[in-house]
């Protein structure tokens, strides 16, 4: 029998559709089944319904059920059927409120930008990285890479600090399970343990800095923006190394207090 040749292409398309199985979680894609017939069906499935439809034992889906009510992704009336739950609508607020907050910021740090001739960034923690959300840029031949969509480790960053500025030990641990940390520049913290020291740092002088940690040549500062006091997004100004000191100071107080504005309208 002559052999087949598998393109690359598939053999990668399958490595990573076997490696989503095995780590698939089995509880989530049931809890995701029952969410979203409940979205389209609210008020009508009883547990007996729910578990004809969706093909899930009645034992396993009560425990699952009783989570979910618990957690508060959804409720349960007096006639035993079930809806959506009133976390479901605080993570919908708190999605669309992030493009609220991005509309925010262009608003609020045009000015900024203008008064300090640099580059000012907004970004959110997403695992170990900050992901950049969006940048007002300044009319600069030297620019660092930080638009929208760009993604720099959470520890070698102003705003990576000032986002995790809160965290304890064990909640950086968790972010941060590497240690030693990998090293982007020759200045990036090299340790955790330096890493939380750099937090305490940050927390009591109320913003972070970067000095040449994540590129080479260029300066950030960073302060957090709060809702309800926890850390939901940082601002931060960059520029070359060559302009740091003359707009050092200037620059920490604008972002501090665009940092505040910002979560003042939240």
């Amino acid at each position: 029998m002559q052999a087949i040749k598998i393109p690359n292409g598939i053999r990668y398309l399958k490595g990573v559709i076997d490696m989503e199985q095995k780590y698939a979680v089995p509880a989530l894609d049931r809890a995701h089944a029952v969410l979203t017939l409940l979205t389209e069906e609210p008020n009508k499935w009883k547990l007996s319904d729910l578990s004809k439809r969706l093909g899930i034992s009645k034992s396993t889906l009560y425990s699952l059920l009783l989570t979910m009510e618990r957690l508060q992704w959804i409720s349960r009336d007096r006639n035993e059927t079930y809806s959506l739950g009133s976390a479901l609508g605080d993570f919908g607020s708190a999605y669309f409120r992030q493009y609220d907050l991005i509309e925010e910021f262009r608003r609020t740090a045009e000015p900024v930008m203008r008064k300090l001739q640099e580059s000012i960034q907004l970004g959110r923690l997403d695992g170990s990285d900050v992901l950049y959300l969006a940048k007002i840029e300044a009319p600069s031949p030297v620019q660092m890479v930080s638009g929208p969509g760009a993604r720099f480790p959470a520890h070698a960053t102003g705003l990576g600090k000032s986002l995790m500025l809160d965290m304890d030990a064990e909640q950086v641990r968790r972010i941060l399970p590497e240690d030693p940390l990998p090293k982007i520049t020759v200045h990036t913290l090299g340790t955790r343990e330096a890493f939380l020291q750099e937090l305490d740092n940050v927390r009591k002088a109320g913003y972070s800095q970067d000095i040449q940690e994540v590129v080479m040549g260029f300066c950030c500062v960073a302060a957090p923006i709060r809702r309800k006091g926890e850390v939901v997004a940082a601002v931060s100004c960059s520029m070359p190394i060559h302009h740091w000191e003359g707009k050092k100071s200037d620059a920490i107080e604008e972002i501090c207090t665009l940092a505040r504005r910002l979560s003042t309208n939240l």
